[in-house]
């Protein structure tokens, strides 16, 4: 593309740059069998290019992406699959934003959703250029850590309608049912933002460092943190026992739905 359209520039001459930027768990170095890579482009500036056929930045960045996700291919269906819908305006956005429409985007006034820069919490710059990458993360650092209430009515929600849409009634789903491991994600998220803009320890892309920090800064529990974790054998996620609280009996919930399905869900609320 360079020996065609020449080199990016911004309006006063001087050459833009691209960070390439990971998401979910790729971000936060999380990745599992079947997880998807998801990606954010940020270029440094708008301009044009310098070469004998020009184009605007955006077009040729749009271009850049678009071959790039060519040349990627899973090996196999559904696994490490590029997924570039956490961008700004999902699929209907542009496949690379610019340094200043991302501040515009993800300010507290702008037009994200809440979950969208919950989401941030996992950016995570990994090629490109390395400058533009540390510019793009210490803007990221500004606009979602910033002490400002979380708004916990979006994320639950959210949260119910996954329930609704994405867990097969009578089942329990490990990763979006209550109590699995979007909700430990969730609720680290949400800690994060919440204390983050007074603790840069915390501000950390994976779940167990984060977990780990939470609890250095006395936000969580003494026993909540990684070591204690434990996935069981039907999926489910569990601290270890440690004398700290009393555990339930199974009889207590005998006649209760099954836990972390739609049927579990009070009466009145959305969903039933």
């Amino acid at each position: 593309m360079s020996q065609r359209y020449g080199q990016p520039r911004d309006d006063a001459g001087k050459p833009a740059a691209i960070s390439i930027c990971a998401l979910g768990k790729c971000g936060g170095r999380e990745l599992g069998f079947a997880s998807d890579i998801e990606l954010l482009f940020v270029y440094s500036a708008d301009g044009t290019t310098d070469g004998k056929d020009t184009l605007p930045n955006a077009t040729y960045y749009q271009r850049y992406v678009e071959r790039i996700t060519q040349m990627i291919r899973a090996k196999r269906e559904g696994v490490f699959h590029v997924d570039l819908r956490l961008r700004p305006y999902g699929k209907a956005g542009a496949l690379a934003i610019s340094l200043a429409a991302f501040e515009h985007y993800y300010a507290p006034e702008g037009a994200a959703w809440p979950f969208e820069r919950q989401a941030l919490v996992k950016l995570r710059p990994i090629a490109g250029n390395e400058e533009l990458g540390r510019k793009l993360l210490a803007l990221r650092d500004r606009l979602i850590y910033t002490g400002s209430s979380l708004d916990a009515s979006a994320l639950r929600a959210m949260r119910e309608k996954q329930v609704r849409q994405l867990v097969r009634a009578g089942t329990f789903h490990a990763k979006l049912s209550p109590g699995g491991l979007v909700d430990l994600e969730y609720l680290v998220q949400a800690l994060q933002l919440t204390v983050g803009h007074q603790s840069t320890d915390v501000r950390t892309p994976n779940t167990h460092e984060a977990i780990a920090a939470l609890h250095r800064q006395g936000i969580t529990h003494r026993d909540i943190k990684p070591d204690n974790v434990l996935l069981e054998t039907n999926g489910g996620l569990k601290l270890i026992d440690l004398g700290v609280a009393r555990l339930p009996r199974i009889e207590e919930f005998a006649e209760a739905e099954t836990p972390g399905t739609q049927a579990a869900l009070p009466a009145g609320r959305p969903g039933r």
